[in-house]
């Protein structure tokens, strides 16, 4: 593949053609699928769970993207992809049904409009995240987008880098927790400190955080770090991790993992002897331009819809007034965070026409377009409106986030996308458009590797399955409570298991109780601190049973299908870190309950060694269960 005489930087020409000639080597069976896994990985590429086609994904620092760049991206979805581009947590956009064979064209396209999907998956860093609303927050400390746009580029490619022992994720806030650090390898919130009259911008530096099956918030490393020394700090922690990192277990092999062997004071003491070590070498200059209101282009208002009550309520939920007066950030909410080549196209011609020609991708999956003035509300109401984005709500309750699932993920055990677009239409036909349900958030993850971000949802769920009346059944696990600030995380505590098809009844009665329980003022959080978690497993606990299959066959169905609920497709994942924890850790009960049998034995203790025996039985048996995405609590049924 010659790609010459192209205006692509030579780094990025190189990788194109090196992916090209692989592919080549894949087709003529002169490398194996296993050796060019971790290739295509490091360039963004996942396999998906229908044989033979690809997820790619982008690379998007901070989520921000101009209205050329994703034209681009919707010419790649109708190209190469199905024509619809998905928005995920981490403000990236990734296509699915990719032919590998397409894929080199596909980043070529990419690339000339400076996008790429270069260590958007593997054990790299992934995509730096920060609070959509950098630069236009009015609360925001300052506007962290350049630094994580700076920490980005740097990282990008590093030797460092390129063969981590598990994933890294870094994350930015300026302000309120919009940047979810509190569970980033590296989360990082904005402060400003006064030095000899002056103003000295820095962050407060968290580590070690991380969801998966066993979360763990973010820890303190430091108070306050200046920004000349970000990129100095990262490459230390990066160090850190590269040494100590387990590559030979790579379900121990996360950062927080070696928070948690070393401690928090041994890691701090690593990272000023790493960072000293730091102090000779050159750090590009991180350039800040001076705040300035960008360009909008004339338009001409539209009172169309002034006394619409949909536009009224629109206004009032996705609308929110920037620190630059005049000026406001619109959210757009995407249904399962997905948007047609088609809308997309649209939502470019708004922010051009009635913006300054960029949008931001949302940790929420949905997308902002900021820079907009309030005479223009009627007019970007109705564009959206004709390509079918104009719903209100985003970051509320009927804006569910979800992952893949079983559409297209290996690991995906539960539709979570069927589910959360049952409850999307369910929520938008009933009741829950009252304000006082606003601040409830819900996250669906196919699996516990919890990539809708169960744990900090307020009601969060995570896909399994389970034997039902000898049937096996797509189940979900209940998080309840779970939020993120800048304060830190509060992860959701386990309540219950349910089938899926009594989920949209648990979140219709978890609503109401709160409606007609809390206290003034009580956000959910607090009502379930107060009521406490055995109060929602007896309100839910008729919902853990089904009727006999031949009275409602369609309740041992997964949502999206008619067919027999059924593992068998299941894949090998790629990204399996939660589900890996969970084997990993079945079997070191296995083996320690077993050294404690052989000790009882010895000791003549028959009683005790066979309940250790036993114990280590079934603990085997429920690692191998994991495998199949079954979760029985009962220990002869696990058996």
């Amino acid at each position: 593949m010659d790609i010459k005489t192209l205006n692509i930087p030579p780094e990025v020409k190189r990788e194109i053609e090196e992916f090209a000639a692989e592919v080549e080597r894949l087709n003529r069976g002169e490398v194996s699928a296993d050796d060019f896994k971790r290739f295509r990985l490091q360039q963004g590429i996942y396999g998906q769970r229908q044989d033979g086609e690809q997820m790619v994904r982008t690379k998007l620092p901070f989520g921000r993207v101009s209205a050329d760049q994703l034209g681009c991206l919707a010419d790649f979805a109708d190209k190469y992809s199905n024509g619809i581009l998905h928005v995920t947590t981490r403000q990236d956009i990734q296509f699915h049904f990719v032919k590998i064979s397409d894929v080199p064209k596909g980043l070529q396209d990419l690339a000339e409009y400076a996008l790429t999907t270069r260590e958007a998956c593997g054990n790299t860093v992934r995509n730096v995240t920060a609070c959509h609303k950098s630069g236009t927050c009015a609360n925001e400390s300052f506007d962290v987008s350049p630094y994580a746009g700076a920490v980005s580029r740097f990282l990008l490619r590093h030797p460092l880098t390129q063969n981590m022992p598990r994933k890294f994720k870094i994350g930015f806030g300026g302000c309120n927790g919009c940047g979810l650090t509190a569970i980033n390898d590296i989360g990082l919130n904005a402060v400003v400190r006064r030095e000899n009259g002056k103003e000295i911008r820095g962050f407060k530096v968290l580590i070690g955080g991380g969801l998966g099956s066993y979360p763990q918030a973010a820890q303190l490393l430091a108070e306050f770090v200046p920004v000349k020394d970000l990129l100095r700090m990262c490459e230390a922690i990066v160090r850190i991790f590269e040494q100590y990192g387990d590559k030979k277990n790579r379900n121990k092999a996360r950062f927080k993992f070696v928070l948690q062997k070393l401690g928090l004071e041994k890691l701090k003491e690593l990272y000023e002897k790493e960072f000293a070590s730091l102090s000779g070498a050159a750090y590009s200059e991180i350039k800040v331009q001076e705040d300035r209101m960008p360009d909008v282009s004339k338009f001409t208002p539209n009172h169309a819809f002034d006394s619409d009550p949909e536009f009224i309520n629109w206004k009032s939920r996705n609308t929110c007034k920037q620190k630059q007066s005049g000026f406001y950030n619109t959210q757009i909410k995407l249904s399962l965070g997905d948007l047609t080549s088609a809308q997309a196209r649209g939502v470019c011609q708004i922010a051009s026409a009635y913006a300054a020609g960029y949008m931001v991708n949302t940790v929420n999956q949905n997308i902002m377009i900021p820079w907009v003035k309030e005479e223009a509300f009627g007019s970007l109401f109705g564009k959206l409106k004709e390509i079918g984005l104009h719903k209100s709500g985003t970051e509320q309750l009927r804006d569910i986030t979800s992952c893949p699932g079983s559409e297209t993920c290996n690991l995906g055990i539960t539709a979570s996308r069927g589910l959360a677009r049952h409850l999307s239409e369910e929520m938008e036909k009933n009741h829950t458009a009252s304000p006082e349900l606003d601040g409830i958030s819900i996250k669906i993850s196919g699996c516990p590797n919890s990539c809708a971000q169960h744990h900090i949802a307020s009601i969060g769920f995570h896909g399994a399955a389970k034997k039902v009346n000898g049937i096996l059944t797509p189940f979900y696990e209940l998080m309840l409570g779970g939020n993120i600030s800048e304060a830190g995380a509060m992860f959701g505590t386990t309540v219950t298991k349910l089938p899926a098809k009594n989920i949209p009844a648990a979140v219709k009665r978890l609503t109401e109780n709160y409606q007609q329980e809390k206290m003034a003022g009580e956000s959910f959080v607090d009502f379930f601190a107060r009521k406490g978690k055995m109060h929602f497993a007896a309100l839910l606990d008729d919902l853990k049973y089904l009727p006999d299959i031949e009275k409602s066959p369609h309740s041992y169905t997964d949502f999206g299908s008619d067919k027999k609920f059924s593992l068998e497709d299941r894949g090998q994942g790629e990204c399996a870190g939660a589900v890996t924890d969970m084997i990993q850790d079945h079997l070191a009960v296995a083996e320690r309950s077993l050294f404690q049998g052989k000790l009882a034995l010895e000791k003549a203790a028959f009683a005790e060694a066979v309940r250790q025996a036993n114990r280590s039985v079934v603990a085997s048996g429920r690692a191998l269960l994991v495998t199949e995405g079954i979760d029985f609590t009962d220990d002869t049924e696990s058996l």
